[in-house]
């Protein structure tokens, strides 16, 4: 943990987003959340998690999660159970500090200083020594007092003490690690005799009498996607107002003065174009004299390291294709970037006298506000629809508070109104008409609300992406009901008939089994029983042609000889399965590191074991358990207004 921050803190952002991190550490396992402030959510022995830490650490979270899942909104993650999954951390993290401290586990004053000192965030880039202003500056910026963030550095270590005693043993499972080896690469010789649908006899047209019957022993018969066969779903006519901004964008005329202070505003922040760069060799000196002969030494095409070695000086420190910013010393970053590409010079910075020589220069380049005109005015006709979007939406919701049905309060406010006759909740009409576009606009979100309503009752707005927002009432539900046979006999038929050759597929590979199994030879069985023979060599993660890994796994369970009667799955065919070597593994030929990454491997989850029966261990020793959680705090941490 504490290594995967330090590689962290290496990144030029780090200085910006540091205490965001160690804010953030209920995703890493650092502590410093365990304070308490009197609303404890849940307390773990001396320890207790605080409404605004689970909030906090949510917030966290959620900011992690939808940097990668831009449009999982915060409902869907309380639904999925991120807030409870974010709780139980806490509560383990509390456990295992709480027991640390009982065992009398610290961490010292000296060992946090060791431990702060090799963060490159804090090491001074010119010294390479640990800079206290700095650390500091550092802290203050990302508004994190020194105190709160060596307290979450000492806990982390304190905990990871624990840890470390519970998975510190020589756990070296060689033994194990080769049996693994051994049994990964066993091998086995298969051959098998498949029976599939083609091989099945003629079977006769069923009456409707033989359809029906199946269609009433099947209710519940889907298709390949899941969809109900022989029932038809659920409908519901619905009436809906979306607002959505697409339709709010206007081609306005917005002053040109206006779009020249956001471009101007835009070019001063840097949020547009690609900043200047500075490739440079710096050599420190003692002063400006040594500075101005280093200087032109460089002119002359001497090289930093000779310069350096034969004046005495230090290692010569190199940056390639850094932005100002990248530039600890402010005065010294001035003065490069003013540098074009082969230009020396001697530079007095914050740290005293530096030679500068510029190995490659990259000016600023912005494009000019001619150029970015169309994409301001599209930002701009956003920024207006959104308004008046918000506007619509308000007079609207202002409508509904007087008492006004859905239709009247779109009437009023100058809103769509969205008419449905029953669709199933894929978007189907009840001809079992198909529409993608409608599919598209209806069924990710809006069908999905729709069929968790009752009918006759308005919900309230809700958002369904980044911008628009939706509101529907139920109108009529049509309940599920068996569809009618001549309404289904296509599919009923096709399905019959799948069934009928699995039938007579099932009875024929039954008694080549038993032919089989009397010692008869299989080559001589599939002349009777009809089908093919297929052979493979394989292991158990693998699979070739019929062998599917389920085929496979089975085969593995096998003794030679024996066979064994197997359903492909998916394809409706039958398999006799017999194992007629078994091709053992040689460790001599084990290559190299191969078991000893296995045995690695194996440590590595046996330590896993540890710690999860450490923390199974703990939470009984503090009793936590549902009832140890306060609801109501909960539930107002993670911004939910009812205890679910």
């Amino acid at each position: 943990m504490l290594t995967n921050f330090r590689a962290f803190a290496q990144s030029p952002f780090a200085l910006v987003i540091i205490v965001l991190l160690v804010l953030g550490f209920a995703l890493y396992g650092v502590g410093g959340i365990f304070t308490g402030s009197g609303t404890a959510v849940v307390v773990v022995g001396n320890e207790q998690i605080s409404q605004r830490e689970l909030a906090q650490a949510f917030e966290r979270e959620m900011q992690g999660v939808q940097a990668e899942n831009p449009d999982l909104t915060r409902e869907q993650a309380l639904q999925a159970g991120l807030g409870d999954q974010v709780l139980q951390r806490l509560i383990v993290q509390a456990a295992f500090y709480g027991k640390a401290r009982e065992l009398g586990l610290v961490t010292s004053d000296r060992a946090l200083t060791t431990e702060l000192r090799t963060y490159q965030a804090f090491l001074n880039p010119v010294t390479g020594a640990f800079d206290a202003s700095l650390y500091r500056s550092a802290l203050q910026n990302a508004r994190f007092a020194p105190a709160e963030f060596e307290r979450s550095i000492s806990e982390d270590m304190t905990r990871s003490q624990l840890a470390g005693a519970l998975t510190s043993g020589d756990l070296t499972p060689t033994g194990m690690a080769a049996t693994r080896y051994l049994v990964q690469q066993e091998q086995r010789r298969i051959r098998a005799l498949i029976l599939d649908p083609s091989e099945a006899d003629p079977i006769a047209d069923p009456t409707d009498e033989q359809l029906q019957a199946f269609i009433d022993a099947n209710p519940n018969q889907v298709d390949q996607l899941g969809l109900p066969v022989f029932n038809a779903p659920e409908y519901r006519a619905i009436t809906l107002v979306r607002f959505q901004l697409a339709d709010y964008i206007l081609d306005v005329d917005i002053d040109e003065s206006i779009l020249r202070e956001t471009y101007d505003y835009q070019v001063e922040n840097g949020a547009l174009g690609t900043p200047a760069q500075r490739s440079f060799v710096q050599i420190i000196t003692p002063d400006e004299a040594t500075a101005d002969q280093v200087a032109a030494r460089f002119a002359g095409g001497v090289s930093a390291e000779a310069i350096a070695a034969e004046l005495g000086l230090d290692t010569p420190l190199s940056q390639t294709d850094a932005q100002a910013y990248q530039v600890p010393d402010s005065r010294l970053a001035t003065a490069i970037f003013t540098m074009a590409d082969g230009e020396t010079a001697a530079i007095e910075g914050s740290f005293g006298w530096s030679a500068i020589q510029i190995t490659a220069a990259a000016d600023a380049v912005v494009p000019g506000f001619e150029d970015q005109l169309d994409a301001l005015r599209t930002e701009a006709a956003r920024a207006e629809a959104t308004n008046a979007m918000y506007d619509a939406m308000a007079a609207f919701e202002q409508e509904r508070s007087n008492g006004a049905t859905l239709e009247d309060a779109a009437q009023r406010a100058g809103v769509p109104l969205e008419a449905y006759l029953p669709l199933d909740q894929y978007a189907r009409t009840q001809n079992g008409e198909i529409d993608f576009q409608r599919f598209q606009s209806l069924a990710p979100d809006v069908l999905r609300v729709a069929f968790e309503q009752f009918a006759g009752f308005a919900i309230n707005l809700e958002q369904y992406n980044e911008t628009d927002w939706f509101t529907l009432r139920v109108d009529d539900i049509i309940p599920s009901q068996p569809r009618e046979l001549s309404d289904v006999r296509e599919q009923a038929e096709e399905i019959w008939r799948a069934a009928e050759a699995d039938t007579q597929l099932q009875a024929r590979a039954e008694s080549a089994l038993a032919e089989l199994q009397a010692g008869d030879d299989m080559e001589m069985v599939v002349l009777t029983s009809g089908g093919r023979i297929e052979t493979s060599t394989l292991k158990r993660d693998e699979t070739a042609g019929s062998f599917a890994a389920h085929v496979v796994g089975q085969a593995f369970s096998l003794d030679p000889g024996q066979p064994s009667l197997v359903v492909r799955r998916g394809a409706g065919a039958h398999m006799i399965v017999i194992v007629d070597e078994i091709i053992p593994a040689d460790l001599a030929r084990a290559g190299l590191g191969e078991v000893e990454q296995r045995a690695a491997a194996i440590a590595a989850e046996i330590n896993d074991d540890i710690l999860v029966s450490a923390q199974t261990a703990l939470l009984s020793e503090f009793e936590i358990d549902g009832s140890s959680v306060d609801q109501r705090l909960r539930a107002a941490a993670l911004g939910q207004t009812e205890t679910p």
